[in-house]
């Protein structure tokens, strides 16, 4: 027995699904009104029995993905979820970007003023 009431299980339950808990209240009490729903979703991740609740299910969850990291036949499984863990164990791989500096001499007279010009209202204005 969870000894969550049937609105707390399904607020649970759904938080797990889609991590939103203002959508998760929303769906499983008597509520429209989405401040009311992110108090009660705030309310509700306070309460000590839904956090044991959510711990037992992410510690099942877990066992899950390691067990499919060594075990699943089709490898792609086994490749995201090896990933899956190293991410939660903070080995998430950079994300790629690339960052360009580009300067440019201009030779027009009549641009380069009005650069020179823009450029002293920008300071100007900070």
């Amino acid at each position: 027995m969870t000894g969550l009431s049937k609105k707390e299980k399904g607020f649970a339950d759904d938080y797990l699904e889609t991590g939103n808990g203002v959508q998760s209240a929303l769906d499983n009490y008597d509520t429209e009104d989405y401040s009311s729903a992110g108090a009660i979703a705030s309310q509700n991740l306070k309460k000590l029995k839904i956090q044991a609740y959510l711990a037992d299910k992410a510690e099942s969850a877990a066992n899950t993905v390691f067990n499919l990291s060594c075990n699943a036949e089709n490898e792609a499984v086994r490749l995201g979820a090896s990933k899956d863990i190293l991410d939660r164990a903070g080995f998430k791989p950079v994300d790629k970007s690339i960052n360009l500096n580009v300067e440019a001499e201009i030779t027009n007279p009549h641009a380069k003023e009005l650069a020179l010009k823009y450029e002293e209202e920008l300071k100007k204005g900070l």
